[in-house]
């Protein structure tokens, strides 16, 4: 939840952006997104929780938050599989330890999932619930629906097939009783956009249309093809310059690659079948992951991250043997995340780093002076026995508890507007002047959501200092109540001067308005005898990052 605070991949924030407000203008029959089905669920849940409170889709902290919800829950569900495993093995308590911590502050899975904004750890914890579930006879049933979901929830699961299918075919006699269940699964995702007359360009965007989406050998993903043919370079190119016309048409990335894929899915695949060991179900599962990324073309830079789920419980399984190779893996899937998104910036951070740093030298403190009580409270602390299912409800509790204080922080403030009102930005102007881009109407100059001080603002105009604006008043305007200050987009930056004019007399200025203050600066002046109305901003100091706003701005009339 820490690492949330990081600012997300931009690029990606958009999609979800656009996903979430189609799903409030048209529900699950109007989605037009490329994204399977299951966690389409999900971004209809974040929708409603928009429209209920009035809050306008956007590239804000609460969407990120939102939608990483089901990744919160399926890491403490790897974290808790975790526990379960080591729990069966007699290691020291410092080694369980070790191995559990990596599990939980894997840096793979934080970059991929809350700091860069993506889902993936859903359906891979998915998909290796079900290699579990198949390799025990009393939980077989439940394999192929889980893998079925996983599928449903990310096309890419595909990729442990070879794996899931040795166990299947291994176990055949009791495996496809599961198959009834998964044939359900299936119907119960798919009925929704049926009955929204949706489902046919469901499938067709987020199974088919994706597999051309990107026809390159390589985009931003460092493995076979960036190291052989480069970056974003044509899958059907065929090497060593040779025509695609001729007989070596298919000695391409695209052809090659799915080649080499295929070969290594069969050794996988027999290997499943003369599987002898969880270990070894992991083992084969983490190679083939990185198989998927390192040897097929049109890969992203993130599909690495698919073997890191599965390769930390081979760890947690035999964590002698897979130590090095996991590492490794960790550390080319935190680096090939980091090279496109590093997401650790921005100021929301600083506040929690700080109070965990504080907490972690109080915490210091108490080991270092205090000793013995320090080893007393710790023996305490390992006596008490925790259901399994507090953890969960924990999360639960605290995703709730900052959901809502994060919702109505996030509320835009409306204008209850009553008979002998008007606001002002739903008037045109008559004139403006302004250096950089237009003013805008309800929203900031940057296109985006007014805010100012942590608050969303339904009404108001967003502007660039220097910037004038001119309105020719009605002849009973009374009087003008209007608030002022500069965009949290710019976060600290900026620092302006509002003023308000009437018949080119000043009626109101302000004292220098600095960015991320706590809240706007507010005026009420009175617009007697007043024809023309000027709102004016000017830098104080450089211009660079004033973003002024003019909220909630109400004109009342004469009675």
């Amino acid at each position: 939840m820490f690492c949330t605070l990081s600012a997300p991949y931009d690029g990606d924030q958009s999609f979800w952006v656009g996903w979430v407000q189609s799903l409030i203008d048209g529900g699950l029959g109007n989605f037009r997104g490329n994204y399977p089905p299951l966690y389409v669920f999900w971004l209809w849940v974040v929708a409603q929780i928009h429209a209920i409170f009035g809050i306008v889709v956007a590239k804000t902290f609460l969407l990120k938050f939102l939608c990483l919800w089901p990744v919160y829950f399926a890491h403490l569900f790897l974290v808790d599989f975790s526990c379960r495993i080591v729990d069966r093995y007699n290691l020291p308590s410092w080694q369980q330890n070790l191995v559990i911590a990596f599990v939980a502050l894997n840096p793979a899975i934080l970059l991929g999932g809350p700091m860069w904004g993506q889902v993936d750890l859903v359906p891979v914890a998915l998909a290796l619930s079900s290699l579990y579930c198949i390799y025990f006879r009393r939980t077989t049933m439940l394999a192929a629906p889980l893998y079925v979901l996983s599928l449903l929830a990310k096309f890419q699961m595909i990729l442990f097939l070879p794996v899931f299918g040795g166990l299947f075919i291994k176990n055949w006699r009791r495996s496809w009783k599961g198959l009834p269940f998964a044939v359900v699964a299936v119907v119960l995702v798919f009925l929704p956009f049926f009955l929204g007359d949706n489902l046919g360009g469901m499938l067709r965007r987020a199974y088919i249309d994706t597999t051309s989406q990107y026809p390159f050998a390589t985009y931003n993903a460092a493995n076979l093809w960036m190291l052989t043919v480069g970056n974003v370079s044509p899958d059907a190119n065929p090497f060593f310059g040779l025509s695609k016309d001729g007989l070596f048409f298919w000695l391409c990335p695209s052809y090659v690659g799915k080649a080499l894929f295929v070969l290594f899915s069969i050794f996988t695949l027999i290997a499943s079948v003369r599987c002898k060991s969880l270990r070894r179900v992991f083992e084969l599962a983490t190679w083939n992951a990185a198989a998927f990324f390192v040897l097929l073309p049109g890969m992203h830079e993130r599909y690495i991250l698919y073997a890191i789920p599965v390769a930390v419980i081979w760890f947690v399984l035999d964590w002698r043997k897979s130590l090095v190779w996991v590492m490794l893996l960790t550390a080319v899937a935190s680096c090939n995340v980091s090279i496109l998104c590093d997401g650790f910036h921005g100021g929301n951070a600083w506040t929690w780093l700080s109070a965990f740093a504080v907490l972690t030298m109080v915490g210091g403190m108490f080991y270092l002076f205090l000793p013995k009580v320090f080893a007393k409270v710790c023996s305490l602390a390992a006596l008490v026995k925790i259901p399994r299912f507090v953890p969960y409800c924990f999360l639960g509790v605290c995703l709730l508890v900052d959901g809502a204080y994060h919702i109505n922080s996030l509320a835009p403030v409306k204008i209850k507007q009553v008979d002998g009102e008007i606001i002002l930005s739903g008037l045109k102007f008559d004139s403006f002047r302004q250096n950089y881009k237009v003013p805008m109407m309800n929203k900031s100059v940057e296109n985006a959501p007014l805010k100012v001080g942590g608050r969303q603002y339904k009404y108001g105009i967003g502007t660039h200092a220097p910037s004038s604006i001119v309105y020719i008043l009605p002849n009973d305007a009374d009087s003008l109540y209007i608030s002022a200050g500069v965009d949290d987009e710019v976060f600290d930056n900026g620092e302006i001067v509002f003023r308000i004019y009437g018949d080119e007399r000043i009626l109101w200025q302000s004292s220098p308005v600095r960015g991320n203050a706590k809240s706007p600066v507010s005026a009420a002046v009175s617009l007697e005898g007043v024809k023309i109305l000027r709102l004016e901003t000017d830098p104080h100091g450089p211009d660079s990052y004033d973003h002024a706003d003019w909220l909630s701005p109400i004109v009342k009339l004469k009675k």
